[in-house]
Formats: C-alpha cells, structure tokens, sequence
C-alpha cells in the first residue's frame, strides 16, 4: 500500500503540511511520505527535485495522468488536458538540474546561478521583497562573494532568470497546447507540489468525516476506524447508515 493510501499516514502528512508555509507543503509530503529522510535535507533539495519527488509520490498514490482544464486566451474555449506524471518526473532526471550554472555578463563578469531550494522560497515570503531575497541567496559572484542586485541590469537579470529557470527541472513545467477551436497555443504553469497538496487536502477531510460517523455510530476511537480495512470501513458505515443487511 502506498504510503498516503494509508488514512492514518495520510492524516499525519496533512496536518503537517497544513501548518507549513504554502510554498513548502510539498517538500513536508515528500518527507512525510518517506522519500526524503529528514525535513531538513528536503528542505535543502532544489525546487525541481521536490516536485519531481512530489510527481512520483502523486503517481503513485492518485494516478499517473493529471487531467486537467486550460481555457483559449484568444477565443475563450474551454481544453481539456492530460498530463503524465512520468513525463514531470523526468524533467529532473538530468544531472545537471539543480547544480550551478554560470552565467557570463558583459565586460568579462560572471555569476554562479543555483536553483532555489524551498527554504530560499519560505526566506523570499517572509522578505518584504522576495526577488531580491532570492537573488541574494541563489547568485553570487565567481569568487563567492555577494551580488549587489542594485549593480545588475535588466539584460544581467533577464540572463540570471533564464538559468534559473533552466536549473529549475520539475518546478517550471509548463502544459502547452493547441486550441482546436482558434489553433492559439496554450500555455499554463504546472505546480506539481501544490497539486499534491491539492489532493490530499481534498482526501483529508473526507478521512476524518468517516472517523466521525463512525465514533458516533459504534463509539470507536480514531485509531481504531483507521485500523479498520477499507473494505470494512465501507461496510461499517453502510451499517451505521442502515444500508447494509
């Protein structure tokens, strides 16, 4: 069984993740999960690492295909859209995703460009100005030392986004399609983390509204309705509805 198709597992991770900063309840769901030992190195993991992780975890636990609606920026029309999860996953499987990029500026200068953990992300949330804490945490110059983002130019800037986002892997998945209707591409972010986090959210509270029906209906506590199968789960609250016979 897979580790979130475990409700009580399940409800541990949620809680978890649920008092996490947004950006880092993912990488909690990965941990949770088991497929990163400690919070900590999971936190320290680049972004494109977490949600390859977390597409491998959703895989897993809610299907391979991520079905899913665009709508046409041009003509309005509603798409709809599938999306295996393999195909995220291997958007970090190069080496290189996730390792230091250098970016060459004009006059002969250089910048090191690593990809931004989720730690980087929860500091950037709490910085009255993300962007810049972002670029203060994530390049520096070739020797080491910090990068003053007052010196940088818009074309040094555009270069550190570009690597950045090659560095990225999983985390700057984009869906593209073709409208049929216009013939206009389509394009839409794909948030593998957040996705995850969607899902277990919505599985959650359904978990826990059968713990209540049944501690009401047999006096149970909520260890002993997790305990139950899932096969007696279900015939357990046909019973406390009257359905079964």
């Amino acid at each position: 069984m897979g580790a979130l198709r475990d409700p009580g597992r399940l409800l541990v991770a949620w809680e978890d993740a649920a008092g996490a900063p947004p950006v880092a309840r993912g990488t909690v769901l990965v941990h949770r999960a088991g497929l990163v030992d400690d919070v900590d190195t999971a936190l320290d993991l680049p972004i494109g690492a977490v949600a390859s992780l977390a597409a491998r975890l959703y895989a897993e636990e809610f299907g391979a295909v991520v079905s899913g609606i665009l709508t046409c920026h041009s003509c309005e029309q509603r798409l709809d859209v599938e999306l295996p999860m393999d195909s995220v996953v291997a958007a970090s499987q190069d080496e290189s995703v996730g390792a230091e990029s250098a970016v060459a500026l004009s006059g002969g200068r250089r910048l090191l460009v690593r990809a931004p953990t989720t730690r980087d992300l929860v500091a950037a949330g709490g910085s009255h100005d993300p962007a810049r804490e972002l670029l203060n945490r994530c390049v520096r110059a070739e020797d080491n030392a910090p990068v003053d983002a007052d010196g940088l130019d818009d074309a040094a800037l555009t270069l550190v986004d570009a690597a950045a986002e090659e560095l990225a892997g999983s985390a700057a998945v984009v869906v593209r399609t073709a409208c049929p209707s216009c013939g206009t591409e389509v394009a839409a972010p794909l948030d593998v983390a957040a996705l995850l986090w969607d899902r277990v959210a919505y599985a959650a509270p359904a978990i826990l509204a059968e713990v209540a029906e049944l501690a009401a209906a047999f006096g149970w506590a909520e260890a002993e309705v997790l305990a139950l199968t899932p096969v007696r789960r279900r015939t357990y609250l046909e019973l406390a509805r009257g359905g079964a016979r």
